[in-house]
């Protein structure tokens, strides 16, 4: 069962696997304090995402953020996920810059046999070469479940009797490694394209965990 509840958590957690915005920290200007973005991103099927971002703190930007996602060509409340957090700089030297990004997440996943709502958190350090006008940088993160509920459906109950609705703790989570590239345009545009690789806390659920690959547009104001 345990391995049942893990297979499942890791099943949501890669439908709804697009990441966290991208933000060019070195085209940030003192008086674009508002940012909207939308993200196009592909994992095991396309996924849309939008997003507002408010930044704080003008010396060393506080970037916080709520964004929705939900899965391309369907109902927008039968599966999504809604995160809420920031991202920061910890250390610059010139042109070469370091953030990190955390992200509490809600997200709900329903297949013909089960119905999964689970809630966990996105957390990433970022590091890569920034200029005013575009920017490449490395990405490592890792994205858990804290807990998971499940509703089964009749069929699946009278095939497996032993299987229980409810709250399971401690479900899934995997890393995630990647690149992104980012493109300035009229001083409050980023376009930026990001892929990479994710990886299982535990090796024999990696099969449903591949590639990602994302394409974001950044506005800010």
């Amino acid at each position: 069962m345990k391995k049942y509840i893990a297979i499942l958590a890791m099943l949501i957690i890669a439908s709804s696997g697009i990441k966290a915005q991208n933000v060019n920290w070195k085209s940030l200007q003192e008086d674009q304090n508002n940012g909207i973005y939308l993200n196009f991103g592909y994992e095991f099927g396309m996924t849309t995402q939008l997003g507002y971002a408010y930044k704080l703190n003008k010396s060393k930007p506080l970037l916080l953020s709520l964004d929705y996602s939900f899965p391309m060509g369907g109902d927008l409340f039968d599966d999504f996920k809604f995160r809420l957090g920031g991202q920061t700089e910890i250390y610059s030297l010139n042109n070469f810059l370091f953030s990190t990004k955390a992200y509490l997440i809600a997200r709900r996943y329903e297949t013909e046999l089960v119905r999964i709502f689970n809630y966990g958190a996105d957390l990433s350090l970022m590091a890569g070469y920034y200029k005013s006008n575009w920017h490449i940088a490395g990405e490592f993160g890792y994205d858990m479940a804290f807990a998971s509920n499940l509703k089964h459906n009749s069929v699946m109950k009278e095939s497996y009797p032993e299987i229980i609705d409810g709250w399971y703790k401690s479900t899934g989570g995997y890393f995630y490694y990647g690149i992104q590239i980012g493109r300035t345009f009229y001083e409050n545009y980023d376009v930026s394209l990001k892929a990479g690789f994710n990886n299982s806390r535990d090796d024999d659920e990696n099969a449903l965990l591949p590639y990602y690959a994302q394409l974001g547009i950044f506005k800010r104001f």
